[in-house]
């Protein structure tokens, strides 16, 4: 018998776009608030890795990093 683990509501590119306030549809971003709001403890979690995960990379100092890190492959 094989388990597949269920499909989350938000996809993780769509968490990091929110985080990053780059999340351009409104109402998608409403409903990432309401679960936040509504105490969805697994949904705060994984915003709380993105959150951590901007603030090192835009920390003054690492902007050699976020460069290479989002330059796009050629």
């Amino acid at each position: 018998m094989t388990t597949t683990m269920p499909k989350e509501k938000f996809s993780d590119k769509t968490l990091m776009k929110f985080v990053d306030g780059e999340l351009e549809d409104k109402g998608l971003s409403m409903d990432i608030l309401s679960a936040v709001i509504k105490g969805d403890e697994k949904l705060k979690a994984r915003l709380d890795v993105f959150v951590k995960t901007r603030e090192v990379l835009t920390k003054e100092g690492n902007t050699l990093l976020l460069n290479l890190l989002t330059q796009e492959k050629s």
